[in-house]
């Protein structure tokens, strides 16, 4: 399926990969629905440079909040969204005890994209709809990070939640998910060197992913149509040491 004059809503688009992923979407001629939270700034950025190759607009919402999710949707009367890419979400470090965290994470990078999708259902028409959904390597078995446990449960929900979907609605939208490894994003900023390169190491490409990596995966997702129900891993192969060692 070629993505020209397709509308495509990905959110948490205002930096790091959903920025790429808009980029991307409108270089093919998409029609880009930019979403953030909190990012105003980085919103109109990225929107600028997704006006260089097509058309998008900006919507803000916090994606936790099940009212704004449907204040969101409904605000696409004239231009609802045909594919979704459920993009946004932040990792927390946090102890096991840390009760607070367990909700906000599971509101923050699981709840929102079970809102989104629901949403994004309602709309009932004739074009063959997609999903994709950013997991990561901390959701798939074995690979959970004990420093980031809610954050690792909640990305191991999403990738449950993307194989249930798939099962669930078969022709009437296909649902996969890329669960990428170490991507140079803003967080990653200020990381010593030492650091850097102590975690490239494990790698197989030695270097951080590229975020416009993951962005040129996620579009041809998006243009498959023969493709459902998968969690593509992207970590550059990634082989941590095993316990004990």
């Amino acid at each position: 399926m070629l993505l020209k004059d397709k509308t495509i809503l990905v959110t948490g688009s205002s930096s790091g990969i959903g920025r790429s992923i808009a980029i991307e979407c409108a270089k093919n001629q998409a029609h880009v629905l930019i979403h953030y939270r909190k990012n105003q700034a980085g919103a109109k950025e990225t929107l600028q440079q997704v006006q260089q190759y097509s058309q998008g607009e900006i919507y803000s919402a916090d994606l936790s909040v099940p009212v704004q999710v449907k204040h969101l949707f409904a605000s696409f009367s004239a231009k609802f969204p045909d594919m979704l890419v459920n993009n946004a979400g932040e990792s927390i470090p946090g102890q096991f005890d840390d009760y607070k965290l367990w909700k906000s994470q599971w509101e923050n990078i699981f709840m929102s994209q079970v809102y989104c999708v629901n949403e994004f259902l309602k709309n009932k028409s004739d074009v063959l709809k997609k999903i994709v959904n950013i997991s990561s390597i901390y959701g798939l078995f074995n690979m959970g990070d004990e420093n980031y446990p809610q954050y690792s449960a909640a990305k191991a929900a999403v990738n449950s939640w993307t194989i249930i979907l798939a099962r669930k609605l078969k022709n009437q939208c296909l649902v996969n998910a890329v669960a990428p490894g170490w991507v140079w994003t803003p967080p990653w900023e200020g990381t010593p060197e030492e650091t850097q390169n102590n975690l490239t190491s494990l790698t197989q490409i030695k270097r951080f992913i590229h975020p416009d990596e993951i962005a040129s995966l996620v579009v041809s997702l998006l243009q498959n149509d023969a493709l459902t129900g998968e969690i593509i891993r992207v970590d550059g192969g990634l082989h941590l040491p095993s316990l004990g060692n």
